[in-house]
């Protein structure tokens, strides 16, 4: 691995780690009974209270979630545009499909499997129709076809594979974009994002504001490649990070997260910053290294999964530290599996077919 990537790689194994706290120390606690009904289950009586040190935590879970969201949507620019400079346009989607669907089905499959389990054993009806779970099997087609978000993580995929299109289509000039195209762009960003924060579809305002994020990504790799300068880096970055406050100070509609989501993405700016001005002073790390390999089978697997895990073990009485370590060390495994039987086959296959399918014999 070349010393430029060797942060970026540590920092996506820092991301999944953070995503898995927000969810499993805060977001399955303050929030149990919406957990509960997007499982189909009932609110447990008597649900437990954290305790110090765990509620300091689950007090700031979104900023926790936020951070790592917004660490790999900066990488996601940063790392795809490598990508696509080394292969063409079919290639590019075919390895970036190969990447995502199999692990995402894989995984989306496992979680679905566990809340229908859980419907037997809470004695519930299971809420979704097959035709809802296929609907996710595409991802990006759910939406179109009016089907509720079932896993709650898949937002993000969904901005990666739209990400992915307009790279395909757009790449060739974006990533030669000046100082100029990057300004504008992130005004353009930034305005169709403020008028959906304050509409009924602010979700689709939080999607299309994640390409601020995928756009310094970008900004990055333009300077590495003597696109352009470091002065121009620099205000890039600083118009993004005041768009992002602007956006979630001036313009969304005010929350009690709202605070902690703006600061999670610009806390993951700063991060990304340090690290890739020390990129040729950090060294790898192993534990790090893992998550990062194992970092998408586990963010597709780890939250209904995990929820389920923990929603049984409270409800027989179980304490939360328990809970909380057994539904980790499940998840993790599974995750493992999934990198190990269906994620490196499949990268392996998409590279060899790949090469095969779309490179032009003479």
């Amino acid at each position: 691995m070349s010393e430029r990537m060797v942060f970026a790689h540590l920092l996506r194994g820092i991301g999944s780690i953070f995503v898995l706290i927000s969810h499993y120390v805060g977001i399955f606690w303050i929030m149990h009974p919406d957990i509960s009904n997007l499982m189909g289950a009932p609110v447990i009586s008597n649900f437990p209270h954290l305790t110090f040190p765990l509620n300091v935590i689950a007090d700031y879970c979104i900023f926790f979630g936020q951070f790592g969201v917004g660490a790999f949507f900066i990488l996601s620019g940063f790392v795809i545009p490598f990508s696509l400079k080394n292969t063409g346009t079919g290639e590019f989607l075919f390895r970036r499909a190969i990447r995502i669907y199999p692990v995402y089905i894989v995984g989306f499959s496992l979680a679905v499997m566990a809340i229908f389990i859980l419907s037997y054993y809470t004695g519930s009806s299971f809420k979704y129709s097959i035709g809802d779970i296929l609907a996710h099997f595409g991802v990006i087609t759910r939406a179109p076809m009016d089907v509720v978000r079932i896993d709650g993580i898949s937002w993000t995929l969904e901005v990666e594979i739209y990400f992915y299109i307009i790279m395909a289509i757009a790449g060739s000039v974006i990533l030669n974009f000046n100082v100029k195209g990057f300004f504008a762009t992130t005004l353009l960003i930034a305005c169709i994002c403020a008028y959906y924060l304050r509409g009924p579809e602010y979700l689709i305002g939080v999607q299309i504001g994640s390409g601020l994020l995928l756009l310094l990504g970008i900004a990055y790799y333009s300077f590495l490649s003597g696109k352009i300068s470091r002065k121009n880096l620099i205000l890039i970055e600083l118009l993004i990070f005041i768009s992002i406050m602007i956006l979630w100070l001036a313009v969304t509609k005010r929350a009690s997260y709202t605070i902690q989501w703006m600061a999670g993405y610009l806390v993951a700016i700063s991060i990304f910053h340090i690290g890739f001005d020390l990129r040729k002073k950090i060294r790898t790390n192993s534990i790090l290294s893992h998550f990062s390999d194992i970092s998408y089978p586990l963010y597709v697997v780890h939250a209904l999964f995990g929820y389920t895990i923990m929603y049984v073990l409270v409800d027989k009485g179980a304490g939360v530290y328990l809970a909380i370590t057994t539904a980790t060390i499940s998840s993790y495994l599974i995750a493992v599996m999934i990198h190990v039987f269906v994620e490196k086959p499949t990268m392996a296959l998409s590279k060899s077919r790949g090469r095969t399918l779309f490179t032009s014999k003479p």
